[in-house]
């Protein structure tokens, strides 16, 4: 289910413990799109491929969400969340095959004077202050700040779902409120004798009236170069530092924020570009711009990430072509209070450099060429309609 209704549920929670009855909720969001659009690849070389596309898809990332909450006898709240992903409700029977019902989010947790505290698994908000766009950011094509977080090189993403975390919410204090959470990482084959992948979160907000501002920063030790769940490389660092703003007029809202990511202590070959890079960077940046529209919402965002700067040899230098850029718009209608229909237009396109090596470095294979560079310009046109209940 869409991200932001955790946020309220949990909220709601944490501010009356209290005053709650047992009481469970189920909530669906279910959202299906026809779509066309095409992918055109150029490579370094200048050959040209375009392809066209049209499909009917999921249209957001559908969601099963279960929320209870209770009052224990000592006067603690608790609430308890489970939400499941992939439902996949369009395509061929092979979509269906491989994308079964998951787990998405399950964690458990206790609230009171002191604030709440959750453990379990969960999209932190390192992930969920950047979901600016009433599609819930779950398309990717356009200009979704969400996937505008990860280094194209080693592939790491700051758009994770962490389990094994525990977390802390802490109260309103006069429009401030602290929230931190620690990861303590995949088990397994990630855990050696050297290497205890970790990860820290730490955010601070301030809100007054239609004004809000934040900062968040993200710490992931030891983990393998694209963040996943294999074997941890001591001494490796991905840190991501978010600041946000946003302001609502009533008649326009805004929404800003910029990023920073850094990578440091990695083995990652960088192909056509030569040498082996021991350190990547790059910055973000996404702006967000909605406004209420004969009974509906209209909207637009854009969203960046810079050519990377790497270190190769102790020498740092900036990797021109190896950036992202993208934007959308549309229009959101509500039918009754649990339907809208939407409509969404937008654009991506990556350098030529932006994803160089990152599938053949995790296969293990030789570095690419020149030949096999290529960037990447991709247009989507989709409309549909959106079921929140």
């Amino acid at each position: 289910m869409k991200k932001t209704l955790v946020a309220v549920a949990v909220a709601g929670a944490l501010a009356t413990p209290a005053a709650m009855a047992a009481e469970l909720s189920t909530n669906i969001y279910w959202s299906t799109a026809i779509s066309t659009g095409t992918i055109t690849k150029t490579t370094a070389a200048g050959a040209v491929t375009e392809i066209d596309r049209g499909d009917i898809l999921d249209g957001g990332g559908n969601r099963l969400m279960l929320q209870w909450t209770d009052t224990l006898d000592n006067g603690l709240g608790l609430v308890a969340h489970l939400s499941f992903g992939n439902l996949n409700t369009a395509g061929s029977l092979p979509d269906f095959a491989a994308n079964t019902v998951s787990v998405r989010n399950a964690n458990i947790g206790l609230s009171g004077d002191f604030g709440m505290i959750q453990y379990g698994s969960n999209e932190h908000f390192t992930e969920t202050d950047l979901i600016f766009d009433p599609s819930y950011a779950d398309y990717g094509n356009s200009g979704d700040a969400l996937y505008y977080t990860a280094l194209g090189s080693s592939g790491f993403w700051f758009t994770r779902r962490d389990g094994d975390s525990i977390w802390y919410t802490g109260k309103d204090m006069n429009g401030f409120q602290v929230r931190a959470a620690y990861t303590f990482g995949p088990e397994g084959d990630a855990n050696t004798s050297t290497a205890n992948p970790t990860g820290t979160q730490i955010g601070l907000s301030y809100a007054s009236g239609p004004l809000r501002l934040g900062i968040n920063n993200a710490v992931y030790n030891d983990y393998e170069n694209d963040g996943g769940g294999g074997a941890g490389v001591s001494g490796s660092e991905a840190s991501m530092t978010t600041l946000l703003a946003s302001y609502d007029l009533g008649v326009v809202n805004i929404k800003l924020a910029t990023w920073s990511i850094e990578q440091s202590g990695v083995s990652v070959v960088l192909g056509s570009s030569g040498g082996t890079a021991t350190a990547i960077g790059a910055s973000g940046r996404s702006i967000f711009v909605g406004m209420p529209v004969g009974g509906g919402t209209l909207w637009a965002q854009s969203s960046s990430l810079a050519d990377q700067d790497v270190t190769v040899a102790g020498a740092k230098s900036a990797r021109s072509d190896s950036g992202k850029d993208g934007w959308d718009i549309g229009y959101h209608h509500a039918l009754n209070s649990n339907v809208n229909f939407f409509v969404r237009y937008g654009m991506s396109e990556t350098g030529v450099l932006y994803n160089d090596d990152r599938t053949a470095r995790v296969a293990g294979a030789a570095a690419d060429t020149d030949a096999t560079d290529s960037s990447a310009k991709v247009t989507d046109l989709m409309f549909g309609l959106q079921l929140i209940y």
